[in-house]
Formats: C-alpha cells, sequence, structure tokens
C-alpha cells in the first residue's frame, strides 16, 4: 500500500510539473508573439530560439523565428528557419509563400535541373500530405484490414466469408502501399541533408582545401544539397547539378 501511496504521489507530481512546463512555454509564446506585435523582432526573435532549443520539433517556432529575420533583413537566416518550419510542415501555405518571397531577394538565381514528369508528379502526390498523416492513414487501413480477417474467421455464411477475404486481402495491400509512401514522403523531407549559405560570399572549392581553385561562388541564403563531410569541410551540389567543396563556417544545415 505505502508502494502504491509513493507512485500515484509521483504520478501526481509528474502531471503538475508537466503543466507547470506547458503553461510556462504558452506564456513565453505569447510574450514572443506579443513582441512581435510590437515590432521588437530581434527580441521576439531570442524568445522563440530559446524555446526552440526546448522543442525542435514545432514548425510554427521555426517560422515565427523566419519571420522576425524577414522583418530585420536577415535574409539567409529568414530561409534557414522557413526552410526547418517546411521540413515539418511541408503543406503550409504560408510557410511557402514566405519562403518564396525570401528566396526573390537572394542573389543566386539558379536554374535546377528540370525533373523527368514522373518524378514530378511522385513528388507532387507525396507533398499533398505530410508524412505523418500518411502515416496515419496506412496505420488505419492495416486495422481495417484486421478486421476484415477477424469478420473471416467469425463470418457464418460462405458468402460473408469470401467478401471479408477478398476485402482483407485488397486492405492489406492498401496498407502496404499507404506504409511505402508513408516513408517516401518522410525520406523526401528528412533526407534531404540541405544546408543554407549564411555569409554574404562563400568560395566554392575544388577539393577540401583552402588553396585548391575557386570553382565557383555562392552567396547566403542560396540552398545546397550537402553529399559529404570532412573534418572542417562540406562537399556540397547546387541545383543546377555543379558540384565542389565549402569551408562548414559558410553553411548551416537546414
Amino acid at each position: 500500500m505505502k508502494n502504491l501511496k509513493s507512485v500515484f504521489l509521483c504520478a501526481i507530481l509528474s502531471l503538475l510539473f508537466s503543466s507547470a512546463l506547458m503553461a510556462g512555454a504558452e506564456s513565453a509564446f505569447e510574450k514572443a508573439n506579443l513582441l512581435y506585435r510590437e515590432k521588437k523582432f530581434e527580441e521576439a526573435g531570442r524568445l522563440y530560439a530559446t524555446m526552440l532549443r526546448q522543442n525542435e520539433t514545432s514548425y510554427i517556432l521555426f517560422y515565427n523565428l523566419g519571420n522576425c529575420f524577414f522583418k530585420q533583413g536577415k535574409m539567409a537566416e529568414a530561409i534557414l528557419n522557413y526552410e526547418r518550419a517546411k521540413a515539418l510542415n511541408p503543406t503550409d501555405e504560408d510557410i511557402l509563400f514566405n519562403l518564396r518571397i525570401a528566396y526573390s531577394s537572394t542573389v543566386d538565381k539558379i536554374e535546377p535541373i528540370p525533373l523527368l514528369f514522373y518524378q514530378r508528379w511522385w513528388q507532387s502526390f507525396l507533398n499533398l500530405l505530410s508524412p505523418g498523416t500518411w502515416s496515419i492513414l496506412a496505420l488505419s487501413v492495416f486495422w481495417l484490414a484486421a478486421a476484415a480477417g477477424s469478420m473471416y474467421l467469425f463470418a457464418r455464411t460462405v458468402a460473408l466469408k469470401r467478401n471479408a477475404f477478398l476485402a482483407g486481402i485488397n486492405l492489406t495491400v492498401l496498407a502496404a502501399v499507404l506504409y511505402f509512401v508513408s516513408y517516401s514522403s518522410h525520406h523526401l523531407i528528412h533526407e534531404n541533408h540541405g544546408a543554407v549559405v549564411l555569409q554574404p560570399t562563400a568560395y566554392i572549392k575544388s577539393s577540401p582545401d583552402a588553396g585548391s581553385t575557386n570553382l565557383f561562388m555562392l552567396h547566403e541564403g542560396t540552398k545546397i544539397e550537402v553529399t559529404d563531410e570532412l573534418p572542417g569541410w562540406k562537399k556540397i551540389r547546387i541545383a543546377n547539378g555543379n558540384v565542389g567543396w565549402v569551408e562548414s563556417t559558410m553553411v548551416e544545415n537546414i
């Protein structure tokens, strides 16, 4: 009985502590929003950044922090945080709109290698829903398949057994397809290994050596893909397919 009371007390204290943390987070979020409305963008940004160190899965905080940088004219930092918000919520129209506006102010206008029609179709299909939503759909269909299997086991007529069996097979296949779509959507968003140039200019080298040949130059706000890393250096690819090495201090991962 004493142990049971201790467990119950710990549960109550944990609940109270969690409630206090949530209340504190909401209070900080409201304060940051108020600072933003008062056009104190630097102060609001610091508060959003503090909250992000405690919760790095909040696309709203990344989006709001991006807005703070945008209002200060710091487009590279704004793009970095909009991209982080987009990685967590790829279908949000506000994020996508602000990201397009921010990119329009960057110096580098790099034409990407055009995708084949089926690649464009597949990416558009994956972006219809978030990876989490695809996962929920897959799980829901799986449980429907399990229900159809149970119906098959307990059905009393041949016709009902046949229909339940066919439904179970079709639903199982659909659940597998949705799981694959969920995995592909997650991979498309989270395995991108993207980064953003944060320095005004960054020379892209032929090898990870400061004395190597300069291949081309990028400017702040340009999004790149990181394909390899060495101490102090990142091998990158830009949208038009050009590759090279850049000092790690010049860029920051999304």
